[in-house]
């Protein structure tokens, strides 16, 4: 297994991940995000390949100035983790958590932190299991200004 920084060969398998993942969202939105995460220089995309260059996943991380229950800035944030269904429960969760880890660290983070829909148990509990500590739940909302 190995996490590569993402390549615009793979936009295509990228969006279908986060199509599964992120639900709800236009295919447009996808599209949009993703090319603002490949172009930035505070929000990264890695995709994770099998021994054979099967892509198994994607990890999507960002350096962000305030984190609720975080002191201290850039706090290196999870933006998104997904793992094809049939590489779970096989332990490359825990890899791709210690390789966002060490990422964070080169960037000078002193903390890491994600979040969860409140109704996926199953990401609480995988957090809960690789040292996360729950800090808040809330419903977040938007106001457009334009």
């Amino acid at each position: 297994m190995k996490l590569v920084r993402v390549e615009e060969k793979y936009f295509p398998v990228w969006k279908q991940m986060r199509q599964t993942l992120y639900t709800g969202l236009e295919s447009e939105f996808h599209e949009q995000e993703m090319q603002w995460i490949f172009n930035s220089v505070d929000k990264a995309c890695f995709i994770l390949l099998s021994d054979s260059d099967k892509v198994m996943g994607f990890l999507e991380v960002s350096l962000r100035n305030l984190v609720d229950g975080c002191l201290g800035s850039p706090v290196g944030y999870i933006e998104g983790i997904y793992l094809q269904p049939q590489y779970r429960g096989l332990g490359y969760g825990w890899q791709i958590i210690d390789y966002a880890a060490e990422w964070f660290r080169t960037q000078g983070c002193q903390d890491m932190a994600t979040d969860a829909e409140l109704d996926n148990i199953d990401a609480q509990q995988f957090y809960q299991n690789i040292g996360f500590q729950e800090t808040y739940r809330i419903v977040e909302f938007k106001k457009s200004l334009g």
